[in-house]
C-alpha cells in the first residue's frame, strides 16, 4: 500500500522562505534565467484604437507564424504537429492589435490527445462588435482520472509503475474523453472600459473505458472509471458522455493595455452558461457561474510586472461527472481548459487531479522581459516568470460511504473479481481509495518558474517547469509544460 508523503509545515514555511528570498533577488539584482515563447492576442478592448505612443516598432500587413515540430508537457506528453498564428496588423495604426486573428492546430500526442481546431477572431466583422469563433475536435483516449474530491481520493503511481510490486494496472488512472466542441461568441461595448458578452455552442463528449486497457493482456484488474461505475459513484445515464448545448451572457471590465503579457491595468469578468441536456440526461440541465479577475502591476518600466489572477468556477443544478472537469471560458487561448490541475489551472499537479463541480483556483507570478531584438524583420522579445498556484474545492461530487460499500461487498463474494484477490473486506478497499477524514477543503500547491520567447508581441511560446507541494497530487518533480500563451 503507497504511504501518503506530505510536506510538514516546518517544509512548508521553509519552501514558503526560500520563494519569498528568490522574489526579493528577482526584485534587487533583477536575476532571471532565460526564456522562449506563445499564440497571444493583443488586447482586444483597444483593438480599434491607435497604437499607444510609445510604440516605437509596429508591424503591417498579414503577419505568418508556424510553428511544426514537436514540443513536450507533463499534461500531453510529447505532441508532433503543427500550429499557425495569422494576424492581419493591416497599415499597422493598430500595433499590438489587429484586424483579424486565426490560429489552427493539427497535432497528436504520446498520451493520446489529439487537436483539430480552428480558432477565429476580429473587430471588422461585425460593427463595433468582436466576434470569436471555435470549431474543435479534441479527442483523449488516455484522459487522466483520479476519483473525486481531490484529498478524499487516493492516488497511488505504483498501481501504474510496472516496476513496483504493487503494480496494478499501466492504464488504471485513465478512461477514454473524446469531445467535440463549437462555439460563437459577440462581445460589445457598454461604456468605458465595460463589456457585454454573448454566446451559445455544443458540447459534445464521448466517454468511456479506453481500448488500451481492455486490449491490454497484462491488465489483471479494471481502471478506477469502471470501478466509479460499479460503486455507483458514476451513474449509468451519465457514464459514456452526452450533447449540451448551451447558451452564455457575461459581462467583463478589461483596463489592460494589451492581452498577451500586460504589463499593466486588470481585468474582470462574470458570466453564466446554462447547459441544456435532453433524453437520457434530461436531469442533467445545470448552470456553470465563472468569476475572473486578473491584475497586472508594473514595477520596472514595461520590463518587471508583478501579476495575479483569480478564478472560480460553480454548479447551480446537477452536472454530469465530465463537465466538471472542463472549465468556461469566455476567450479560448488554450485547446481546453480543464478544472483543477494541469498547465491551465494548477501547474505542477496532475490534470485532473481535483474533480468537483465547483472550485477556486489562484496563480501568483513575477514576469521579466530581458531582451529584446530583432530577426529575419520580425520583433522578439525574451522574458522569464516565476509563480505560485493554489487551488481548492468549493463545491463537492456525491458520495454515499454506505452505497459505495455495500457495492463493495457485493463485489467481494465474487471471487472471479480483481476485488475479491485482492482485499477482505470493504473497510481495507475504503481505506486503499479513499481518506475520507482528510478535508477536502484544503488547498492543493504548485510552484515553479519559466521561460518565454515572443514575436510581435502577439505570439508566445511558453516553457515553465512546476513542482507540487504534496505527493499525493504528483508523484513527480519533471513537470514540463511547452504551450502557447501566457497562463493568463
Amino acid at each position: 500500500m503507497l504511504s501518503k508523503t506530505v510536506i510538514t509545515s516546518e517544509e512548508l514555511a521553509k519552501s514558503a522562505l526560500k520563494i519569498k528570498q528568490l522574489l526579493i533577488l528577482l526584485l534587487l539584482f533583477s536575476i532571471v534565467p532565460k526564456a522562449m515563447a506563445q499564440d497571444g492576442k493583443a488586447k482586444p478592448d483597444k483593438a480599434k484604437k491607435k497604437a499607444p505612443a510609445d510604440t516605437v516598432e509596429t508591424k503591417k500587413g498579414w503577419n505568418f507564424g508556424v510553428l511544426p515540430g514537436i514540443t513536450y508537457d507533463a499534461d500531453n506528453g510529447f505532441v508532433f504537429g503543427v500550429s499557425a498564428n495569422i494576424y492581419d496588423y493591416s497599415d499597422g495604426s493598430l500595433y499590438p492589435g489587429y484586424k483579424h486573428f486565426i490560429y489552427a492546430e493539427g497535432s497528436y500526442s504520446t498520451k493520446r490527445i489529439g487537436i483539430i481546431r480552428l480558432f477565429y477572431e476580429s473587430d471588422y466583422v461585425i460593427k463595433n462588435h468582436k466576434l470569436l469563433v471555435d470549431f474543435s475536435v479534441l479527442p483523449e483516449a488516455l484522459s487522466e482520472f483520479y476519483g473525486f474530491n481531490g484529498w478524499q481520493s487516493k492516488y497511488h503511481y505504483e498501481w501504474m509503475n510496472k516496476n513496483d510490486n504493487q503494480y496494478v494496472a499501466k492504464y488504471f488512472y485513465r478512461h477514454r474523453s473524446d469531445l467535440l466542441r463549437g462555439t460563437v461568441d459577440l462581445r460589445g461595448k457598454i461604456g468605458g472600459d465595460w463589456y457585454w458578452y454573448g454566446g451559445l455552442g455544443v458540447l459534445r463528449f464521448k466517454t468511456g473505458r479506453t481500448r488500451f486497457a481492455i486490449d491490454d493482456k497484462d491488465n489483471k484488474a479494471t481502471e478506477l472509471y469502471q470501478l466509479y461505475k460499479d460503486w455507483g459513484l458514476i451513474k449509468p445515464e451519465e457514464a459514456d458522455g452526452g450533447c449540451h448545448p448551451y447558451v452564455r451572457a457575461g459581462i467583463a471590465y478589461d483596463t489592460r493595455n494589451q492581452r498577451v503579457n500586460a504589463t499593466r491595468g486588470m481585468y474582470i469578468d462574470l458570466f453564466v452558461t446554462y447547459n441544456s441536456a435532453y433524453g437520457k440526461l434530461k436531469d442533467y440541465n445545470h448552470i456553470k457561474i465563472n468569476f475572473d479577475f486578473m491584475h497586472f502591476v508594473p514595477i520596472v518600466d514595461k520590463k518587471l510586472c508583478f501579476a495575479y489572477h483569480f478564478a472560480t468556477q460553480n454548479t447551480i443544478g446537477r452536472s454530469p461527472y465530465y463537465l466538471n472537469t472542463y472549465q468556461n471560458v469566455l476567450y479560448i487561448d488554450h485547446n481546453k481548459y480543464y478544472g483543477l490541475g494541469g498547465s491551465t489551472t494548477l501547474r505542477g499537479v496532475l490534470k485532473n487531479r481535483i474533480w468537483v463541480p465547483g472550485y477556486a483556483f489562484a496563480n501568483v507570478e513575477l514576469r521579466y522581459k530581458f531582451w529584446k531584438f530583432d530577426l529575419f524583420r520580425q520583433h522578439f522579445y525574451f522574458g522569464a516568470n516565476i509563480f505560485i498556484d493554489a487551488g481548492m474545492v468549493t463545491q463537492t461530487s456525491d458520495f454515499d460511504k454506505d452505497a459505495v460499500k455495500t457495492a463493495i461487498d457485493g463485489q467481494l463474494q465474487d471471487k472471479t473479481s480483481w476485488i475479491s484477490s485482492r482485499y477482505k473486506n470493504s473497510d481495507e478497499v475504503m481505506n486503499d481509495f479513499f481518506n475520507l477524514d482528510k478535508s477536502v477543503y484544503t488547498p492543493h500547491f504548485g510552484t515553479g518558474l519559466g521561460l518565454k520567447l515572443a514575436m510581435n508581441e502577439n505570439m508566445v511560446v511558453s516553457f515553465d517547469w512546476a513542482i507540487p507541494f504534496d505527493k499525493q497530487d504528483n508523484h513527480t518533480w519533471a513537470n514540463f509544460y511547452i504551450c502557447m500563451g501566457y497562463m493568463f
